[in-house]
């Protein structure tokens, strides 16, 4: 019981790593409540790759596996480039 950590502070490291990880810190509140449950999804998807990546699988689905790992990085490095974009068309728009 006492070293010992809630299922919610365990979930919140996940997604401040996630976040720092991806450098999405500027997401805003609704965004950040998707972004959660998405985290969420990929920490299990993510344990089952080091599994394969470690097995004694075959060569061609280690591949698979490693580029879907890279199109998933980039694809929330476009996320945060949109959510940057968006930013500036607001300041934009106000002025």
């Amino acid at each position: 019981m006492f070293g010992k950590e809630s299922k919610e502070d365990k979930q919140g490291k996940e997604m401040q790593k996630f976040t720092d990880k991806y450098q999405l810190e500027d997401l805003d509140e609704k965004d950040l409540i998707v972004l959660k449950r998405i985290a969420g999804g990929l920490v299990g998807t993510g344990l089952m790759r080091t599994g394969v990546m470690l097995s004694f699988g075959k060569a061609v689905e280690k591949i698979q596996i490693g580029y879907l790992g890279t199109m998933v990085d980039q694809n929330w490095m476009m996320i945060r480039q949109l959510g940057r974009l968006n930013k500036n068309i607001e300041k934009l728009l106000e002025k």
